[in-house]
């Protein structure tokens, strides 16, 4: 544990190099600023519960889709193969340094950047409630929410990592795998035949996109619902999952590609 740390404390302190991280996590502040600016919806919210509830909301069901997932792996692929790039993953090996652990590493730094993206962008759109001069009803509790959907994104990413891992810097048939993938996930996120699904092994609860919509759902307000939004609610609140289901499928997900990334980065020629 103590030789993974450090390993972390290495890749953290090589981020000073890569300006694409920082780039990245500064990208999920796009779409709360381009609903602030550019969607009539934010000029009909009447208090700062609505405001946050709907930029919120626009958060989970479209950064962290659209741009966390492909950019967890397009990350994911700099920070891989990396050593190999410049030539000085030999020198590590000399060290020693275990490549499954250094391969663990760089998905902890992936990990955290799964959490500062879903934080950034939460911190935004507090930022431009706070600026309309509406009081952040509620902003804490999604927040967290928002947070978790992160860890879920990451853990839904892991396969795609695997898959770079695989075809051994393959950058662009990777990116297009991922981007598909991404386009899946979200097209079976809103698709009620995946969420309405029983908590079990399908692709209602195995896929990143539906199980992270049956979770957050519940979270949001709809006391103000429209009759549209009320009828999708009683709809689908039996296929929602609660955190321990949720998190249990992370876990044993995460468990599981961590273990094969590790053993296809180790079984690689330097």
């Amino acid at each position: 544990m103590r030789g993974l740390l450090k390993l972390l404390r290495c890749e953290f302190a090589k981020l000073r190099r890569k300006p694409l991280f920082f780039a990245a996590a500064a990208v999920s502040a796009l779409i709360p600023l381009g609903c602030a600016l550019f969607l009539p919806d934010f000029q009909e919210f009447t208090n700062g519960a609505q405001a946050v509830d709907g930029m919120m909301s626009t958060l989970f069901q479209m950064s962290a889709y659209l741009l966390l997932m492909p950019a967890l792996v397009v990350l994911a692929a700099n920070l891989l193969f990396a050593e190999q790039d410049n030539d000085t993953l030999k020198n590590l090996m000399a060290v020693p340094v275990s490549k499954p652990a250094l391969a663990m590493a760089k998905m902890a730094l992936l990990f955290l950047f799964s959490i500062a993206f879903m934080a950034v962008g939460s911190l935004v759109i507090l930022a431009i409630v706070m600026a309309a001069g509406w009081e952040p009803v509620g902003f804490w509790r999604l927040f967290f929410v928002g947070i978790g959907e992160g860890i879920m994104m990451w853990a839904g990413a892991l396969p795609c990592v695997l898959l770079v891992v695989l075809l051994n810097r393959s950058y662009i048939v990777s990116v297009i795998i991922t981007f598909f993938y991404t386009a899946v996930n979200y097209i079976f996120g809103t698709s009620d035949y995946f969420i309405m699904q029983p908590f079990g092994f399908n692709l209602g609860t195995l896929l990143p996109g539906p199980l992270a919509f049956r979770w957050f759902f519940q979270y949001l307000d709809m006391s103000n619902a429209s009759a549209q939004m009320t009828e999708l609610l009683e709809r689908i609140s039996p296929y929602f999952v609660a955190p321990p289901q949720a998190f249990l499928v992370v876990i044993l997900e995460s468990a599981v590609f961590l273990s094969l990334i590790a053993l296809v980065y180790k079984r690689q020629s330097c």
